[in-house]
């Protein structure tokens, strides 16, 4: 029997990472350790209420931390951004208030060092908001860059952004957080924009979803819906940022990926939260990520599809 690789999930739920959480409960091989919870597409308290509702409405005993409300340099808290995952993160979709599932008192930085303690060189961190969290634990215990195996996030691009013409969103909301995990020597993976918004997802896949009967697939079906229909016009597809970061670790075969120097650009009235990425190695500098640069869409939405099947049985 093999053994179940130790994962902790960091995110800001947000419709996309529900997503990427839900297909994560259809993965045999992984252990799910906790979810630890940030600000960045909304708000902490909406983020971490989130996780916590999704864990009761789905029946899984997956502990909740809260996480960092502020990024590093606490100049502002982007909760809520342009209402893209709606006011409390899951769009029009409202699930019940948890009510027998409470909130660990442990902070997320603390529960990533323990996990690391516990699990050390095994440990796997797959971050689909802003690196607050992971950057705490990182310069508040220099010993955890040992021990943790491997860092899978969601950000950045090779090129250009969505919030400014060169910076993605979860490197834009804290560009220094990135930079300490990208400084750290602890492996990484990239997926950034120039992969990520090609996964998509539309209304084939939200009648598959609909017809696997169980409350995982419903769920990421609404979630899909509101996702293509939220500016009041139908776009025709949705964007799977986050369960694609889930397959850069868990299905790799449906990504191509170069090693490459990367840092985040932390000044500059244009480019702070932009992603450096030496695709050429013009810096002379060493690979320090594995940069997702190309995908093969078809396989992605098969796996993606059969993980949430997997999730409802």
């Amino acid at each position: 029997m093999s053994v179940k690789r130790p994962i902790i999930i960091d995110c800001d739920t947000g419709t996309d990472d529900a997503i990427a959480i839900i297909a994560a409960l259809g993965c045999e091989e992984i252990s799910i350790l906790g979810l630890t919870s940030v600000n960045g597409n909304v708000s902490e308290n909406y983020t971490s209420q989130n996780n916590l509702d999704m864990m009761e409405y789905l029946d899984r005993d997956i502990p909740v931390f809260h996480g960092a409300w502020l990024p590093l340099k606490a100049s502002r808290d982007t909760g809520a951004g342009d209402n893209v995952h709606g006011k409390t993160g899951l769009g029009d979709v409202e699930l019940p208030r948890a009510e027998r599932r409470k909130m660990e008192g442990e902070r997320a930085a603390e529960f990533i060092y323990r996990m690391a303690l516990r699990y050390p060189g095994q440990l796997e961190i797959i971050a689909t908001g802003p690196l607050t969290n992971v950057a705490l634990a990182i310069i508040e215990h220099d010993d955890i860059k040992a021990l943790i195996r491997k860092i899978y996030f969601m950000g950045g691009a090779t090129e250009g952004g969505n919030v400014t013409p060169s910076a993605e969103f979860n490197i834009w909301v804290d560009p220094e957080a990135c930079h300490t995990v990208l400084a750290s020597g602890i492996p990484t993976v990239m997926v950034g924009l120039n992969v990520s918004n090609q996964a998509t997802m539309g209304n084939g896949e939200i009648e598959r979803l609909r017809g696997y009967g169980s409350r995982e697939g419903r769920l990421a079906a609404d979630i899909i819906h509101y996702q293509m229909n939220r500016f009041g016009i139908g776009i025709g597809f949705s964007r799977m940022h986050d369960p694609l970061t889930l397959a850069a670790a868990l299905y790799p075969e449906c990504l191509s990926f170069r090693e490459c120097f990367v840092d985040a650009e932390c000044r500059g009235d244009y480019t702070r939260g932009h992603t450096y990425v030496d695709l050429r190695n013009r810096s002379g500098r060493q690979p320090n990520c594995s940069v997702a640069v190309g995908i093969d869409v078809e396989k992605f939405r098969e796996w993606l599809c059969e993980r949430i099947r997997r999730a409802g049985e």
